[in-house]
């Protein structure tokens, strides 16, 4: 496995969307009672992406990089193409300030200034995940805030590890068969679907 390098094409996406797999099993009584549904966690996103017409000579770029991720072979990390900074104002050189477990559903941070706000679908990079916001926080008088998360751990964070809050990236595998065509004298768009790896 190889990282290939962020192409430039993705950086203005045409369209993005990000969502996220939620890994989970679900049982149905068979008398007619009340559902069982188990969390799995390991959690992974999913993001899809579309990009503008192109000239022929710069299609070839597009066809670089669907061939060198080779499949799912290769991972590119990706951050949320249309909401690359967070929208609230918790920002500076940010650290974990309290440890947590995999399966949380909260992570604890330090470094910005009081009063500082992370908002609901913000985003934030700890220990290889990208981490969504689940709901607005502000930081207490110290700097450091409790952030409730969506999604769940699945690797723990220790005290002092450094959180990413501009443009925080997870390595994604490319599973769209995405495919640069031709027609005269122009390339027209190309959608690529990307899965979050799991290393």
């Amino acid at each position: 496995m190889s990282t290939i390098a962020f192409p430039d094409f993705l950086e203005d996406p045409a369209s993005f969307s990000m969502d996220q797999a939620t890994n989970q099993r679900g049982f149905a009584s068979p008398g007619g009672g009340s559902d069982l549904v188990v969390d799995m966690m390991n959690d992974r996103w999913n993001a899809s992406a579309t990009i503008s017409p192109r000239s022929a000579a710069e299609a070839a770029a597009v066809e670089a990089f669907v061939a060198s991720m080779r499949g799912l072979t290769n991972v590119v990390y990706l951050y949320h193409l249309q909401r690359p900074q967070p929208q609230g104002t918790y920002s500076g050189v940010l650290s974990i300030f309290l440890a947590t477990g995999p399966g949380a559903d909260a992570v604890y941070l330090k470094g910005g200034a009081a009063g500082q706000t992370l908002l609901a679908g913000d985003l934030i990079g700890v220990n290889g995940m990208l981490l969504q916001v689940a709901s607005d926080c502000v930081a207490d008088g110290l700097g450091r805030i409790g952030v409730p998360i969506v999604n769940r751990l699945r690797r723990a964070t220790v005290v002092d590890q450094s959180v990413t809050w501009d443009r925080p990236t997870a390595p994604f595998r490319l599973i769209s068969k995405s495919a640069v065509s031709y027609v005269p004298g122009y390339s027209p768009e190309v959608s690529f679907d990307f899965v979050e790896a799991i290393l």
